[in-house]
Parts: C-alpha cells; sequence; structure tokens
C-alpha cells in the first residue's frame, strides 16, 4: 500500500516554515526531538521539489508545530488561515492554470477546486455534484487517512478560490461525515 501523501509544493511551505522558527531561536534541536520523530526531523531537512510526495502525517505534525508556535487561540483557525494562503500561493504559482478570476465563480471553477485536490494527495477519491440553490459539494471518498488538519486546509483553501471567484459572499463548510468521508459545501453566504 502507497503511504498517504501530499505533494511537495505544499509540504515546502509549511517546512520553510518550521526552518524560520529554528533560524529564529524559537526552537532548537531539543524541542525538535521532543516534538517530531527521528523519521520526520529527516523528513523536514529532506531536499522536497514541488513534485515530490511527502508523507501527510509529517506534513500534519510540522503544521501542528507551527500552530503551537503561531496557532494562536484555535488551532483550526490557524489552519484554515494558512490554507487560505496556500491558495494564493499555489494559485498564483505553480498551479496558476487553475486561478480562477473575479466574477467566474459556477460549476467549471468548482470542478477546477477537485482538480487541484487530486494534484496535491496521492489517495483519496474527490467528487463534485451541483446542488440546489448555487450549492457546490465536494467530497473527499476514501479518506480514512486523511487528517482532521488537511481538512481544515483544504476548507481555508476552498473559501479563498470561492471568495476570489465569486461577486458575493461565498461561505464553506466541512465535516468529516464518515470515518472515510469529508464534504465540503460551498454556498452563497
Amino acid at each position: 500500500m502507497v503511504e498517504p501523501s501530499v505533494k511537495g509544493s505544499i509540504f515546502q511551505s509549511v517546512a520553510e516554515d518550521v526552518k524560520g522558527l529554528i533560524s529564529q531561536g524559537v526552537l532548537d534541536d531539543t524541542d525538535l526531538e521532543s516534538m517530531l520523530s527521528e523519521k520526520e526531523r529527516a523528513q523536514l531537512n529532506a531536499l522536497v521539489t514541488p513534485l515530490s510526495w511527502m508523507p501527510i502525517s509529517t506534513y500534519c505534525r510540522l503544521l501542528e508545530v507551527m500552530a503551537r508556535f503561531e496557532g494562536g487561540a484555535s488551532a483550526e483557525d490557524y489552519f484554515r488561515r494558512r490554507g487560505a494562503i496556500a491558495a494564493e500561493r499555489l494559485l498564483g504559482g505553480t498551479y496558476s492554470s487553475y486561478d480562477a478570476q473575479p466574477g467566474t465563480w459556477g460549476e467549471q471553477v468548482a470542478k477546477s477546486m477537485i482538480g487541484i485536490a487530486r494534484l496535491l494527495y496521492n489517495f483519496t477519491v474527490w467528487n463534485f455534484q451541483a446542488l440546489e440553490g448555487g450549492v457546490y459539494e465536494i467530497r473527499a471518498e476514501e479518506a480514512g487517512a486523511y487528517p482532521e488538519i488537511a481538512r481544515h486546509t483544504a476548507h481555508g483553501f476552498l473559501q479563498a478560490f470561492a471568495d476570489k471567484s465569486a461577486t458575493e459572499p461565498m461561505k464553506v463548510t466541512s465535516e468529516r461525515a464518515r470515518p472515510d468521508v469529508v464534504i465540503f459545501r460551498v454556498s452563497p453566504a
């Protein structure tokens, strides 16, 4: 079985941020040894390209480290903010072909969101469905190994993507409907 992994394009940013805490003296080797396994520390320092596959478990552990030092009162909000920042970075760079212009919100943009998700994870099956009232549902199935941290960062990513492409305020919700199914809904606020 293939280890559930994320693309290096999203792993790199959190690894660089953890390394930033180290260079600033906020974290030291003792801190890292207490928070990360030897394997995770090695992956933190590995050569990662945007096309590399990195374990999602390590990605989430690094996000937990960042939340501990920068997260504030709500780790969930912190993860969603990071997801929104990732949307801006990726849509302005590596995945610019998926970017949507203001006023283009609709089925095609929602389908683009799924296209990005399919590229970022080597596990899960992503589906899209248009519901009544301008609501779009995005489902991640076979998602038993999809951590809650990833759900929150994806939530923030989707919110930023919808906000950028819509002409009206948008609302994203997310829930784990079953242990192996995560549902995101995007609708007018």
